[in-house]
């Protein structure tokens, strides 16, 4: 019989990754530093992996540390829904919901969407986690979420979702910049502009770049971010433009920039994505439907600032 990994070794693993020295993986847990170096040596020989590597005064994780990192974040991410869960039941509560979302979701239309299911379900217990389509999926085959507001994935089996409008990416531009005086940016007026680039894993970033491909365009590329929600920040400081989800331009930045639709068209396509069995709990269907309504009112006000002045 295979014997269970020791939970206090994985402990110290992971506070190890989350504070960067043995040091502060000590002070964390309350334990002394040769101690948590015990627990990570007996780890990596119960393993037979090489975790961390010393270079100076610096412990440096190995790429199959990162790796297990993932893996053993999943799982106190599932320790901690329980613990939530049973604290909400000895207080009584209603009930729980543990959302996973997009990051660009994450900055007003999901506080928006709980603020609106707290006043409906006081007595709820909301988490939300924000994190990428991949990561959002993968979560929820694992049991450790109710509903991911995502990217549907490519391959479906266990899932199932409910996709929500898909939204048409616009061109962000700094106040005053030249390409403010057009209806409609196209990608070739992108050629040398200073620009912000997504993320090299961004299925928007892939779409873009094949247009820019097609239309032989090459921009000045000055920044690239992995989160769509700062790019609004990036462009009102003139650091370039971008072509990003509406989504991503909603708060209140976004009348601190130009705003005009991007042809070609590049959709994003997104969606509640739950677990295909069992059904979706209650609370998940009722929080999807508060979150549709919030997203159609938030795209209205960003269709209201991408109109030129006259």
């Amino acid at each position: 019989m295979v014997r269970p990994l020791n939970f206090r070794q994985l402990e110290a693993f992971r506070a190890v990754m989350l504070t960067g020295s043995i040091t502060g993986a000590g002070h964390s847990l309350s334990i002394s530093q040769p101690a948590v170096s015990r627990l990570i040596r007996d780890l990596e020989a119960e393993l037979k992996l090489s975790l961390f590597q010393r270079q100076g005064t610096h412990i440096v994780p190995s790429e199959e540390a990162r790796e297990l990192y993932r893996e053993v974040e999943r799982h106190f991410s599932g320790a901690e829904r329980i613990r939530d869960a049973a604290r909400s039941l000895r207080l009584s509560k209603a009930g729980y919901l543990h959302i996973g979302t997009m990051p660009n979701l994450s900055m007003v239309c999901i506080p928006k969407a709980v603020a609106a299911m707290l006043s409906q379900y006081p007595d709820l217990v909301i988490s939300v986690h924000p994190d990428s389509s991949v990561n959002l999926n993968q979560m929820l085959l694992h049991g450790q979420l109710d509903v991911a507001y995502a990217v549907p994935p490519g391959d479906p089996r266990g899932l199932a979702h409910v996709p929500f409008p898909p939204t048409q990416a616009v061109c962000v531009m700094p106040v005053g910049h030249r390409l403010e005086r057009k209806r409609t940016v196209a990608v070739g007026d992108l050629h040398d502009e200073d620009f912000i680039a997504l993320g090299s894993n961004s299925m928007q970033r892939m779409q873009i770049n094949a247009a820019m491909l097609k239309a032989g365009v090459r921009p000045n590329i000055r920044l690239e971010t992995v989160h769509s929600s700062s790019v609004v920040s990036y462009v009102s400081q003139g650091v370039g433009v971008a072509v990003i989800d509406p989504i991503a331009v909603m708060g209140p930045g976004a009348e601190q920039v130009a705003i005009r639709p991007f042809s070609p068209k590049i959709s994003m396509p997104f969606a509640a994505v739950y677990r295909d069995m069992p059904a979706p709990s209650r609370f998940a269907a009722a929080f999807t439907d508060i979150l549709r309504a919030v997203v159609a009112e938030e795209l209205h006000v960003i269709d209201s600032l991408i109109r030129p002045k006259r």
